[in-house]
């Protein structure tokens, strides 16, 4: 519990404190404050780099009052240069910002409607290139890092026994030939495979692709060794996931309708990184 000292109390990053006609803000560093942002050598993308000044200098001209904002500015650039941050790269980004709030203030508040992100995967010199596709379809660019904290430090949890796994795409093959079949869904992988194991057993005009090689075959499929080739949350990024590793497939018995959507032109390329 924070005790106020001196008519000055302390709240996360924030130091509170109490005058006659009111309150006012100042910053406030913790005394486990390292002085550590992210890196400007680090394999990020700029944007990322310009985003942490914007985000520290928004917080200086938001929260503190405008007393306390020269101070808090030089120690926030003597913080980036520790970090190697180029001096332009910061007084650039600051001048950017300081001219953002003015201009928001001056001009209305005018809606111009939500704006469009693209994420994609941050791979130096290469990333940027894919800009121009983007602007075509008038929507910016979001990168993601697939190096982070969470693939090096473990969580103590136990690891799920695969069939329970959710949101996955999924290949189940022949036991008795080189056929397979590949699917997605979001429900527990178990349930899913039910589902297409007890198809044959249903009374249906219309049974399944599965249900029809094993009737017109005579042949089964190895139930107890599904194998999941994608985990991913996003519906839209797992239909596309799904359509990829269908067309991967060296005998695949999925209806053509379920890759109909995945452009012709992508097929030469799936195929030559195929190791289905």
């Amino acid at each position: 519990m924070e005790i106020g000292n001196e008519g000055k109390i302390s709240f996360l990053d924030t130091l509170i404190i109490v005058k006659e006609d009111g309150l006012i803000f100042d910053a406030y560093r913790k005394t486990t404050f390292s002085d550590r942002f992210l890196n400007f050598h680090s394999h990020h993308p700029l944007c990322h780099k310009r985003g942490v000044i914007y985000s520290i200098v928004d917080k200086i001209i938001r929260l503190c009052h405008p007393k306390f904002q020269n101070n808090n500015l030089i120690d926030a650039i003597n913080c980036f240069l520790q970090n190697r941050y180029p001096l332009e790269l910061i007084f650039t980004a600051i001048k950017n910002k300081l001219k953002f709030h003015i201009n928001k203030i001056n001009s209305s508040n005018n809606n111009n409607g939500l704006k469009k992100f693209f994420a994609i995967p941050f791979v130096n010199s290469v990333s940027d290139k894919f800009k121009p596709i983007a602007n075509i379809f008038t929507c910016k660019l979001a990168y993601t890092i697939p190096n982070t904290l969470k693939n090096f430090i473990k969580r103590g949890k136990d690891k799920l026994e695969y069939i329970h796994n959710q949101n996955v795409v999924y290949k189940i093959s022949c036991d008795n030939c080189d056929a397979s079949y590949v699917g997605q869904t979001k429900r527990q992988l178990k349930t899913r495979i039910h589902e297409h194991s007890s198809d044959i057993n249903k009374t249906s005009k219309s049974p399944s692709v599965i249900s029809n090689h094993r009737i017109e075959k005579n042949h089964d499929f190895n139930w107890s060794k599904v194998e999941i080739l994608d985990m991913e949350p996003s519906y839209k990024k797992r239909l596309i996931s799904e359509m990829v590793h269908i067309k991967k497939q060296t005998h695949g018995i999925n209806k053509q309708n379920d890759t109909e959507s995945l452009p012709y032109c992508y097929t030469n390329m799936i195929h030559s990184l195929s190791t289905s």
